[in-house]
This record gives structure tokens, C-alpha cells and sequence, in this order.
């Protein structure tokens, strides 16, 4: 009898101590803190959803990267990386959760600030190497050759200039190529590698196995095919007809699930990239383009921002009916009915004729 009560007793504490650790309070984002001090909403619809948007998303991690203080065990960064960095998932948008995640380090990590350099060296000493750390290490030493560079044409940069380019675009290869072939899987490692190799002369001849080997991983990421396509422009030594080319290799890898759609989704990420260009330079087939436009509608990946952004497209090439059906198409989308700025390509489209 002593025994089995004994027995029972250790069994109650110990289940007493694992409702206790349970209990125990996990962690919470900052934003969710907030909401909760705030108690701006009911406490059950303050982590409701972490990533909310593609926008949001990416304010949020900034807030990770450049705020070490709130959490200097670099916990919550790993938790985010895991949940977007290596994640297949979608924003209704259509955007991959690890490209929001990829577009905070690419902007946090551009200007090679002091408080910059101390939060990704604590978020290496705190979580090793494996992880993203090495890309966002690889992104500082691109920061720094450009800083060395200077934004200005190629006439502009003096001899060191062109000397400590070179060598931090080659540190920040090396980088990469040290990262865990976890991270050599991702998306975004693809696109630092190609744009690094569109830089360096003596990289040429990887340029094509790149595109390749990451379209084959991400055939849907856009920066896979426009970051290639944007050092292919004239402004960086290359040709309009090698970006078509790499544009209908988009199609190619993309057409059996969504028709041309890839065509004018690169084209325009291209723009947005810094090719130096717009539509009218480029060797872009118009009628493909609005292909593509309709082929996207028809599979339920268009939404506002992006239907108003293929309609200057349309402007820009004096395309009065499609302007006006992708202006109507966007109104149709929006959400906020608030009036706006006076909108040229918006007058172009509904002027009377």
C-alpha cells in the first residue's frame, strides 16, 4: 500500500511540474507584446497571424533585425527564419514568405551601418553559421563593395574604388559558397549568386548553370529569372535580346500551370530591379505581354498594386485600350476608395478619344 501511494505522489509531481513548465509563457514577437499591453485587440487575435501580408511581413522582420535588444538571444530571429526563410508557402499576393523575409535582409543589410554589423554578428555568435546568418554576412560584403563603388556611372570610380569592389564582391561569394547546403537550396541564396555573378568577369561562365540549377529548384520565383535579366540590360554591359531571351525561358518553365503569366511578371520586376530601362527599350513583345496579363487574371494571381503597375506598362507604350481595361480591372480590386494624386496614365487611358 506505502508503495503504490508512493509511487502515485511521484507521479502526481512530476505531472505537476509538467503543467507548470507548460505553463510557462513562450516568447512572444514584439509586436504581439504590443498588442497585447496595448490591448488593442482580444488576446487570442494578437498572434492570430504573424505574417499577415508581404508587406507587413517585411517590417516585421526589420523590426527583428535591427532591434536585437528586445530579444539578444536572437531566438525570435531563428523562429522567424524558420517559418518564412525555408518556407514554401504563398502570400494571397502570390509572394513567397521566404522572399519577404529575403527582401528585409536585402534592405536592412544595403548601407553597412555600425548597429548593422553588431546585430548580425550577435545573431552569429548567438545561433552559429548554418543558417541565414551566412547570407545576411555575404549581403554586408556586397553592401560594402558598392559603398566602395558609389552609386554614380562607371566613369565616376576612382582605381580603389574599382579595386575594393571587386574584392568584396569576390568575399561575398566566398561567403555563400560557405553557407550550409540547407541554405544553398533557398531562393534567395540563387538570387545573390547570380547577381554577384553578373558583376564579376571571371564568373561568367556560371551565369547560365545558375539560372538553371535555381529555376529548377524555384521555376515560380520571379527574382530567379529578373535579377539576370536586369544585369543583362545595356546600362551593365549586356544586351535587351539576352533579357527576352531569359524572359521566355521564364515562360518555358512556368507555362504548363500558368500560360504566359511569368512573362510580364519578370519584365516588371526587372524594371524594379535598377536595369536602368523601361518597357519601350527593352526587345519585350507587347502582344505577349498582354498574353500574359490575361493568362494571370485567368488563374486568380492578379491583385491591385500589381494590375495598376501592368497598366503603366501600358502608358508607357501608348496602349489606350489596355490601359483603360486594366485601370478598370484594378478599380475593381481596390479596396481603399480614398481619392489619390492626379494619375497621368489614368487621364491617358480615360481621355475621350
Amino acid at each position: 500500500m506505502r508503495r503504490a501511494f508512493g509511487i502515485a505522489l511521484a507521479l502526481a509531481l512530476m505531472a505537476g511540474s509538467g503543467a507548470a513548465h507548460a505553463q510557462a509563457p513562450a516568447k512572444r514577437y514584439p509586436w504581439v507584446a504590443e498588442c497585447l499591453a496595448t490591448k488593442a485587440k482580444p488576446p487570442a487575435e494578437c498572434a492570430a497571424d504573424d505574417w499577415p501580408n508581404y508587406a507587413e511581413t517585411k517590417r516585421r522582420v526589420d523590426q527583428l533585425i535591427l532591434d536585437p535588444d528586445y530579444d539578444p538571444s536572437y531566438d525570435l530571429l531563428q523562429r522567424a527564419e524558420s517559418e518564412l526563410g525555408y518556407s514554401e508557402k504563398r502570400f494571397a499576393s502570390g509572394q513567397y514568405y521566404f522572399d519577404a523575409w529575403f527582401l528585409s535582409l536585402d534592405s536592412v543589410l544595403s548601407l553597412p551601418y555600425d548597429h548593422v554589423y553588431r546585430s548580425v554578428s550577435g545573431w552569429a555568435k548567438a545561433k552559429g553559421e548554418d543558417g541565414y546568418v551566412k547570407l545576411a554576412e555575404a549581403r554586408l560584403r556586397y553592401a560594402e563593395a558598392w559603398k566602395a563603388r558609389g552609386p554614380g556611372l562607371p566613369n565616376t570610380v576612382t582605381p580603389e574604388g574599382w579595386d575594393v569592389y571587386r574584392r568584396k564582391l569576390r568575399e561575398a561569394d566566398q561567403t555563400l559558397d560557405a553557407g550550409s547546403e540547407r541554405l544553398k537550396r533557398t531562393g534567395p541564396w540563387y538570387v545573390m549568386k547570380l547577381r554577384i555573378a553578373y558583376q564579376l568577369s571571371e564568373l561568367k561562365g556560371s551565369r547560365a548553370e545558375l539560372l538553371k540549377a535555381g529555376s529548377e529548384l524555384w521555376p515560380e520565383y520571379v527574382k530567379i529569372y529578373a535579377t539576370p535579366m536586369a544585369f543583362s540590360a545595356p546600362a551593365w554591359g549586356g544586351r535587351y535580346a539576352e533579357a527576352e531571351r531569359i524572359a521566355r525561358f521564364a515562360v518555358e518553365k512556368t507555362k504548363s500551370k500558368w500560360g504566359a503569366s511569368y512573362y510580364p511578371l519578370v519584365y516588371l520586376e526587372m524594371f524594379r530591379s535598377g536595369c536602368g530601362c523601361e518597357l519601350p527599350d527593352t526587345e519585350a513583345d507587347w502582344r505577349l505581354m498582354k498574353q500574359g496579363f490575361r493568362d494571370l487574371e485567368a488563374r486568380g494571381g492578379a491583385y491591385e498594386n500589381m494590375v495598376n503597375a501592368f497598366a503603366s506598362l501600358a502608358c508607357t507604350v501608348r496602349d489606350r485600350p489596355e490601359a483603360r481595361r486594366l485601370l478598370e480591372l484594378a478599380d475593381k480590386l481596390k479596396k481603399d476608395r480614398s481619392a489619390g494624386a492626379p494619375d497621368p496614365c489614368r487621364e491617358f487611358a480615360f481621355r475621350a478619344i
